[in-house]
């Protein structure tokens, strides 16, 4: 088990963190035409995905600095998994917390689908019940919540 939550982090499709306004403002790694276009907002969402010899970073600014990441491993990707997840979280009420949604496959048979949340509305009972109804769609093999860390 251990080994195999090891081998989910390796196969990760991405990594977050959040930054603050100012940092956004005083990082000379922004272009100030991009700086300038970013809505104003308290914190980011930087999303990093790396892939072979290309690093993507995508920005999306937030109100809190409490994102979560909901990681579910599955046995196969499928237009009726897609549509599992989605209906989840419809029903519990999570789309509109939902800033980044996507899902990659390494192999057939190793595929990953990753939500990045605002995590003010979910407390520690929520979380239970989220892992819980995703590991009841069909192909579902894992789910693995994590909280995204703000630049020191």
């Amino acid at each position: 088990m251990v080994e195999e939550k090891e081998e989910t982090k390796k196969k990760k499709i991405s990594t977050g963190l959040i930054i603050d306004n100012s940092e956004l403002k005083k990082n000379r790694i922004f272009p100030d035409e991009i700086r300038n276009e970013v809505h104003d907002a308290p914190f980011y969402l930087l999303i990093f995905i790396s892939r072979e010899e290309v690093l993507k970073i995508n920005c999306f600014p937030t109100k809190t600095n409490n994102v979560k990441k909901i990681l579910i491993k599955l046995e196969e990707f499928s237009p009726d998994l897609v549509n599992g997840i989605s209906d989840v979280l419809k029903e519990l009420d999570l789309r509109k917390y939902v800033l980044h949604i996507t899902g990659l496959c390494y192999e057939v048979k190793d595929c990953y689908y990753e939500a990045f949340i605002v995590g003010d509305e979910l407390g520690q009972e929520d979380v239970g019940e989220v892992k819980r109804r995703f590991l009841q769609i069909e192909k579902v093999v894992d789910v693995i919540f994590e909280d995204i860390q703000a630049l020191d």
